[in-house]
């Protein structure tokens, strides 16, 4: 859905998910010796994270189309007054 006034916060949070993913990416080419250990973590929090995610996957959408519409209802309001 397309948002009128909290667009901004969808493109800032891809763009810090980006980035936080290129320094994981970084951060794991270069752990050296923990790189085995890095894999094993990163297995195990995929597994449990993995199902939470899927539940959970639409909720932040949902959540921040609630908030522009609760916005664009606020922003009338003032304008009205």
């Amino acid at each position: 859905k397309e948002l009128k006034h909290l667009g901004f916060v969808r493109i800032a949070a891809i763009q810090t998910l980006v980035c936080v993913s290129n320094l994981y990416e970084y951060a794991k080419q270069n752990s050296g010796p923990l790189r085995s250990t890095v894999g094993t973590v990163e297995g195990a929090v995929t597994t449990v994270v993995g199902p939470v995610y899927r539940k959970f996957k639409g909720v932040p959408d949902d959540l921040l189309a609630f908030l522009d519409t609760k916005v664009d209802e606020a922003t009338d309001k003032f304008n009205k007054h």
